[in-house]
């Protein structure tokens, strides 16, 4: 694994003021602070780790994502990105295999999401990290984000905390639990993961796989908190569950090797949601703030990334964070629509059995359903070329 440490010449807060304020550095946050930056604005990034680190998120790159990462300066292939261009379904003994509509690829979080800070950092974001937000509120035309290091003022302030609520803006709780596990596979499973996403599904949840940088196999996956008490939280267990649960996955991680102790893990996953009521004019929900798509869809990085750049434009010709909330749950609905159907075929062991059945007669249909679930209305978001980082 590549280490990408924190920049040595992070600046001190002391009275540091901003346009405007990411809170949180993560691809939503950063992508916010970046484009407003490359338009000359003075913009913080207030973010609560220390340093770069691994995410319960999926880590595969939809097209639409790998086009607003090159838009905001991040190369995937340069980071050691694989590439993916197959998609494999599987339920228990059954799978189905189908092309892509589109060159996908592999990237950890843990590259990924500081690649793209690093981005905003070099177009003129000061980034403050391990700075522990305690809230943020309208004050009277500005607003104010409450900090453990103090209180700042700014004129607008993207909320950006992805999975982490701040306090006073809660979203609902979701029955299920994310997991994240690295492994290094065995050579005898790497052919059937090399240029392969493989969505696993099993009884209480599912699984996606694929190759990312170094040889290494990222596997995150959704389980309902029922189902989790009767399996146990560890890899171990887990892994024991999925492995009588799908042959294919058993086949899959065979003689692999965990490149951690544990799975990293987050709770109360609000999938569906999406944020339309206003926090106030100048607050922009972005990434998991504003909406939350299944994980399955694999396009939760395209919808931060989109977000965050949109709302930045939004800020510069002046759009409230109430029409930018509209105008983009809008266009998301669409998509969330079609996932949700999706999620109950997977939830259901019928339709998962039929499914997998219709798959393997007709892949074309598959690749009709992948090209039917990405979000649609980002090329103009990214249609007037500005400098490269």
């Amino acid at each position: 694994m590549n280490n990408i440490g924190p920049s040595p010449d992070e600046a001190a807060l002391g009275d540091a003021t901003a346009d405007a304020i990411a809170v949180g550095g993560g691809l939503a946050g950063s992508a916010f602070a970046l484009e407003l930056a490359r338009h000359g604005a003075s913009v913080m990034i207030f973010e609560r780790s220390g340093g770069p680190h691994h995410k319960v998120c999926g880590e595969f790159l939809s097209d639409k994502a790998q086009a607003l990462l090159h838009y905001v300066g991040v190369d995937v292939h340069a980071l050691g990105g694989s590439s993916i261009d197959t998609l494999c379904l599987a339920n228990g003994s059954n799978q189905a295999s189908a092309r892509l509509p589109f060159k996908a690829a592999g990237v950890s979080r843990f590259l990924l999401d500081e690649a793209v800070t690093k981005a905003a950092e070099r177009a003129g974001a000061k980034i403050f990290r391990g700075t522990w937000v305690g809230g943020i509120e309208d004050i009277g035309g500005r607003v104010r984000v409450r900090t453990a290091r103090g209180n700042f003022e700014c004129r607008e302030a993207a909320l950006a905390s992805g999975k982490h609520n701040i306090r006073g803006l809660p979203r609902p709780d979701g029955p299920m639990v994310g997991f994240k596990m690295h492994l290094r596979p065995a050579e005898a499973a790497r052919t059937a993961l090399t240029g392969v996403v493989h969505l696993i599904a099993f009884a209480g949840g599912y699984l996606g796989l694929c190759m990312v940088e170094d040889q290494t196999l990222s596997i995150a996956w959704n389980i309902d908190s029922d189902v989790l008490q009767f399996v146990g939280t560890s890899w171990a267990d887990q892994s024991a569950y999925f492995a009588v649960q799908s042959r294919i996955f058993a086949e899959l991680t065979n003689g692999a090797t965990p490149a951690w102790e544990k799975p990293l893990a987050v709770s109360g996953l609000p999938y569906g949601f999406m944020r339309s009521a206003t926090i106030a004019p100048a607050i922009y929900p972005v990434g998991d703030q504003l909406a939350v798509i299944p994980s399955f869809s694999g396009d939760g990085t395209a919808l931060a990334l989109a977000s965050g750049i949109a709302a930045a434009q939004a800020v510069l010709r002046c759009e409230s964070a109430t029409d930018f909330q509209a105008r983009m749950l809008a266009n998301f609905k669409p998509q969330f629509s079609r996932t949700a159907a999706l999620d109950r075929v997977i939830a259901g062991a019928l339709l998962r059995r039929v499914g997998i059945a219709g798959a393997r007669l007709f892949p074309g249909m598959v690749t009709t359903l992948v090209s039917a679930t990405r979000l649609r209305g980002l090329d103009g978001l990214i249609a007037s070329p500005k400098a490269r980082n």
